[in-house]
C-alpha cells in the first residue's frame, strides 16, 4: 500500500500536454508563426534571401517566394513536474490525487492580469481613450480559457496590486516611455505577490528587451517583440503546460543573449516591412472586459473636453479601433526621426467582414465615435472604400498626412461620406520651416514643391471641405537643426491656421524634441558618425569624447536619461532645451484664445521632469 501510495504522488507530479510544433524544419524559428484556426505554421524565412527581395515570379501553383511557406504541424508530447501542487492553496489537491486516482491531474489555475503602467498623473485631457492593446491581449487570454482581470493606469490610477494580483497569475505590462521605470518596481512587487510569470509587451518594451531581461533578479521573464497576436496566442496556449525557457515562440524573447533587436531605425523598418499578416494585427475586442466604471471615465473625459464639438455631447461614447495598419510612407523603409510606433512600416488593411464585425460590436456597445488608431489611415483608399460599404458612424478621427492631404482632395471627400456629423484629422505638420521638415525631422514629401507648402495646402482642403471636417495637428520644437527662427515661423503658421480654420481647428499641440530608445533618432547612442552629421546639419560639431560623454554611455539604459535632453539640445540645435519649453507654453496661450477650441495637452508625448 505504501509503495501504491508513492507511486501515484510520483504521477500528480507529472504533467502531460501536447503541443503543435512544425512537422519539419524549414528556415528561421524566429520567421515562423503558427496558425491555430488552420492548425499550420508559416514561414516567411524565403523573403530575406537575395533572389527573392527583387523577384515577384509566380511559381506553378500561383505564389511567389514573399508568400508564407506552410508547414504541416504535428503534437509533440511534453512531460514536466507540477510544482505548483505544493503552493499553500493547492496542497490539497495533490493530497487528493494520490487517493482519487481519477483525479490524478489537478486542474490549473489560469488567470491573466493585464496593466498598462503609467509614471505620471496626467490631466483631464489626456484620459480621452481607452488603452485598446490591453483589450486585445485581455481578449486573446479570454479566448483561450483564461479569467481575465485588466486595468490601465492612466484612467484608473495607479494598479491596487494586493487587491489584483493572486498567486499563479500571469501578469502583463504594457509599456511605454513613460512607465517602464514603475513596471519594473511593478513586476518586482507582483513577483512577490506570487505570480507565475510577468511579460511585457508595447513599443518601448520591444525596444528595450534584452535590457528589461537584463534586470538584477530578472523581475521581467519574458517580452514581446513584436505585436503579433499569433505570438501571443502561442504564449497563452503554453503558460500553464510548458516551461518559459522550453518554449519556442517566434517573437517571444526569455533570454536577453538571443532578444531581437528592434528599432525604427531605417535598417530595421526596411527588414520587418513584410513580415506580418493581417492574422497578426487585427481581432474583434471583447469590450466588457472593462468595466462600467472605466468606460464611464473615458466617457466623461471626452466629452469634458469634445463634448461641445457634437450636436448631443451627453449621448457620446467613444472608443479606439484598429481599422487598418502602418504608415504609408514608412512602408518604403522611410520613417520620421521621433517616431517609436511600433510595426509603423508594415501596412495593412483588412477584409471587409472584419470591418463589418468590429464596427457592429462597437455599436452593439454603444460606441458611436471612433478612433481608427491606424497610423495613416486618410491615404487607404481601399479602407475608405469599405468602410463606405460597412455603413456611416456618427463620427470618427483619423490620422493623416499633410502630404497626402494636400495631393488628395477627393479622398477627404470619400473620409467625409463614412461619417454623418463630423470627421477630425490628426497630423504631424510639426513644422513651418522647409529645412527643419526636410533634414531635421525627414518628413516625406512629394518629388516636386515644398513640405511647408504641403502643410498650408492640407489646411486649405480641410477648409474647403466644410463644417463637417476638422484638424488636430501638432508642433515640435527642437528637431535637428532648429533656430529661434525656425521656432518663430512656426508660430506664425499657427496664427495662420487659427484665421483660416476658425471652428474647424479642434486642437493644436507642442512639444519639444523628446530622444527616445528605439526612434530613428536613437542612432547617435551607437553611432558616432550619425551623431556628427546631424551636428552638421545644425552647423556644429562633436568630438568622440563628448559623444561618449554625453551619449554612447548610456546605450544600454532601460530609458534615456533627462540629462540626455539638453545634451541634444547643445549638440543638434541652435536652441536650449529651455527655449523649447518657452516656445511650447506660447503655443498653448495662442490656442487659449481661440473660441470653441479643445484643450489640448501641455506635452503631447510627456510632461519633463
Amino acid at each position: 500500500m505504501k509503495k501504491l501510495f508513492v507511486g501515484l504522488t510520483a504521477l500528480c507530479l507529472i504533467k502531460v500536454d501536447a503541443i503543435a510544433i512544425p512537422a519539419y524544419e524549414f528556415g528561421s524559428v524566429q520567421d515562423t508563426t503558427y496558425d491555430s484556426q488552420r492548425d499550420v505554421f508559416l514561414n516567411t524565412t524565403m523573403r530575406w534571401d537575395n533572389w527573392c527581395t527583387f523577384s515577384r515570379v509566380k511559381m506553378p501553383n500561383g505564389k511567389t517566394c514573399w508568400d508564407p511557406v506552410e508547414i504541416p504541424a504535428k503534437k509533440k508530447l511534453v512531460f514536466s513536474f507540477r510544482v505548483d501542487l505544493f503552493r499553500e492553496e493547492n496542497w490539497q489537491y495533490a493530497i487528493a490525487g494520490t487517493v482519487l486516482i481519477g483525479q490524478a491531474k489537478a486542474p490549473v489555475r489560469r488567470r491573466f492580469v493585464g496593466i498598462n503602467v503609467e509614471s505620471f498623473e496626467w490631466p483631464e485631457e489626456s484620459k480621452v481613450w481607452p488603452h485598446l492593446g490591453l483589450l486585445y491581449v485581455g481578449t486573446v487570454a479570454e479566448q483561450e480559457d483564461y479569467e481575465v482581470k485588466l486595468w490601465d493606469e492612466l484612467i484608473q490610477g495607479k494598479a491596487p496590486l494586493e487587491q489584483l494580483i493572486q498567486p499563479g497569475d500571469i501578469v502583463g505590462l504594457s509599456l511605454v516611455t513613460t512607465g517602464m521605470e514603475r513596471g519594473v518596481e511593478i513586476a518586482k512587487r507582483v513577483k512577490t505577490l506570487g505570480a507565475r510569470y510577468v511579460v511585457a509587451g508595447n513599443d518601448s518594451a520591444m525596444f528595450r528587451a534584452r535590457q528589461l531581461l537584463s534586470l538584477p533578479g530578472q523581475p521581467v521573464d519574458a517580452v514581446f517583440t513584436s505585436n503579433s497576436l499569433g505570438s501571443i496566442r502561442q504564449f497563452f496556449q503554453q503558460a500553464t503546460s510548458v516551461e518559459l525557457s522550453r518554449m519556442q515562440i517566434p517573437r517571444l524573447a526569455v533570454d536577453p543573449r538571443r532578444a531581437q533587436y528592434v528599432t525604427n531605425e531605417s535598417s530595421g523598418v526596411a527588414i520587418e516591412a513584410k513580415q506580418y499578416g493581417t492574422s497578426d494585427f487585427f481581432l474583434v475586442p471583447n469590450l466588457t472586459l472593462y468595466g462600467h466604471e472605466y468606460w464611464n471615465l473615458v466617457w466623461s473625459a471626452y466629452r469634458s473636453q469634445f463634448g461641445h464639438k457634437h450636436v448631443r455631447p451627453q449621448d457620446v461614447r467613444n472608443a479606439i479601433a484598429l481599422l487598418a495598419q502602418g504608415c504609408g510612407r514608412a512602408g518604403a523603409g522611410d520613417i520620421c526621426d521621433y517616431c517609436t510606433i511600433r510595426h509603423v512600416a508594415n501596412v495593412s488593411i483588412p477584409e471587409q467582414d472584419y470591418l463589418e464585425e468590429t464596427l457592429d460590436t462597437y455599436r452593439a456597445f454603444g460606441i458611436n465615435t471612433f478612433f481608427n488608431v491606424t497610423d495613416s489611415a486618410f491615404e487607404m483608399g481601399p479602407l475608405v472604400h469599405r468602410l463606405k460599404e460597412v455603413g456611416p458612424v456618427d463620427s470618427m478621427v483619423i490620422y493623416g498626412r499633410a502630404q497626402a492631404i494636400a495631393q488628395r482632395p477627393e479622398r477627404l471627400n470619400e473620409w467625409l461620406n463614412v461619417v454623418q456629423h463630423r470627421l477630425l484629422i490628426n497630423c504631424g505638420m510639426d513644422s513651418a520651416d522647409e529645412r527643419i521638415l526636410r533634414e531635421g525631422i525627414h518628413k516625406s514629401s512629394s518629388k516636386v514643391g515644398s513640405r511647408v507648402e504641403e502643410n498650408r495646402q492640407a489646411v486649405r482642403t480641410i477648409k474647403a471641405a466644410g463644417e463637417k471636417a476638422h484638424l488636430h495637428y501638432s508642433l515640435i520644437f527642437g528637431s535637428v537643426g532648429e533656430t529661434k527662427d525656425s521656432c518663430e515661423r512656426n508660430l506664425e503658421f499657427l496664427q495662420w491656421t487659427i484665421d483660416t480654420l476658425g471652428s474647424q481647428l479642434d486642437v493644436v499641440e507642442g512639444d519639444i524634441f523628446w530622444v527616445n530608445f528605439g526612434a530613428p533618432c536613437s542612432v547617435i547612442f551607437h553611432s558616432y558618425e550619425e551623431a556628427s552629421r546631424r551636428a552638421a546639419l545644425a552647423g556644429k560639431t562633436i568630438s568622440r569624447e563628448q559623444w561618449h560623454t554625453h551619449f554612447a554611455q548610456y546605450a544600454d539604459e532601460l530609458v534615456v536619461p533627462q540629462s540626455c535632453e539638453p545634451s541634444w539640445y547643445h549638440f543638434f540645435t541652435n536652441i536650449t532645451y529651455e527655449t523649447a519649453l518657452e516656445y511650447n507654453s506660447r503655443v498653448k496661450t495662442m490656442m487659449e484664445k481661440v473660441p470653441g477650441r479643445v484643450t489640448g495637452r501641455n506635452f503631447a508625448f510627456k510632461p519633463p521632469a
